[in-house]
């Protein structure tokens, strides 16, 4: 299963790209097994976690998440042998945790509360890991803050794209969420291309640092989508040193962000715009 994770086609829209006068493309993330790009992350914190010895076959895997991470995870985990422990908010779909429990993963659900709380669900998974035993190695995935997901998407997803492209690519806009996908795939294009522009966006009340390195706030739609400070708990080290000075933020979730993308691409004609969606 694992093999089919990635390389995943572009998709022109065909509507974005007439309307801008620039090519505008889809990243089809949706065909990852999971549904999502996160299986891309579970296959870069596993591998690693296993080749490091963090964990062996037959080992437990624990992870807070509202949904996707969790999928790609079970699914990634039955492949390599793991168990998967996830613990999610109970306010998250009946078909996403039906989905989580389909892929064989045992399901947590906690109250949905701020970060702040000690019992929020990211914390509490911390709490789950340390308290589980298994002889064959207990790991907490713990996708913001672990390196192997921003260098998964640094050596696999930014290539890709560049690949895809033949290198022809003037933007880059990308889903925020964990960091990692900003701080990986787009600093490995920037390596190739330091022209192209960088956008970000982050759903209605997530919270991107000015100091993990994004340039500027372009559009604020939404009354506290982004706020100048930190991101969860400090700066994640799934951002840390990464070359985000050429990044702006957008507010709002895929379907405004699309928008901006075409807007953003307006004045480069002839050119290509990449939009990525999760």
């Amino acid at each position: 299963m694992i093999k089919y994770i990635g390389n995943t086609p572009l998709i022109k829209l065909e509507y974005f790209s007439e309307l801008t006068g620039c090519n505008i493309y889809g990243k089809a993330e949706f065909m990852n097994p999971g549904g999502s790009v996160k299986d891309r992350a579970a296959k870069y914190i596993l591998e690693d976690a296993l080749k490091k010895g963090l964990i062996k076959k037959g080992g437990t895997i624990v992870e807070g998440t509202a949904g996707n991470t969790g999928i790609g995870l079970a699914l990634v985990g039955n492949s390599l042998g793991l168990k998967t422990v996830i613990v999610i908010p109970d306010t998250q779909s009946e078909e996403k945790k039906a989905t989580i429990r389909a892929c064989g993963a045992e399901l947590i659900e906690v109250p949905a509360v701020p970060y702040k709380d000690p019992n929020n669900y990211v914390k509490y998974s911390k709490k789950v890991a340390d308290k589980y035993d298994n002889p064959n190695g207990v790991l907490w995935a713990n996708q913001f803050d672990n390196e192997a997901n921003k260098i998964g998407h640094f050596m696999e997803t930014g290539p890709e794209i560049y690949e895809q492209l033949d290198g022809n690519i003037d933007g880059l806009s990308l889903e925020y969420d964990a960091g990692t996908i900003v701080a990986g795939a787009q600093d490995s294009i920037w390596l190739n291309e330091e022209r192209v522009v960088g956008l970000t966006s982050g759903a209605v009340g997530e919270i991107i640092s000015v100091q993990a390195g994004v340039g500027k706030i372009l559009y604020r739609p939404f009354k506290g989508t982004f706020v100048q400070g930190e991101t969860i708990d400090g700066q994640t080290s799934g951002v840390q040193g990464a070359l985000l000075s050429n990044a702006d933020a957008v507010g709002g979730q895929n379907g405004f962000v699309l928008a901006i993308t075409g807007r953003s691409s307006a004045p480069v004609p002839g050119g290509s715009m990449e939009f990525v969606t999760g």
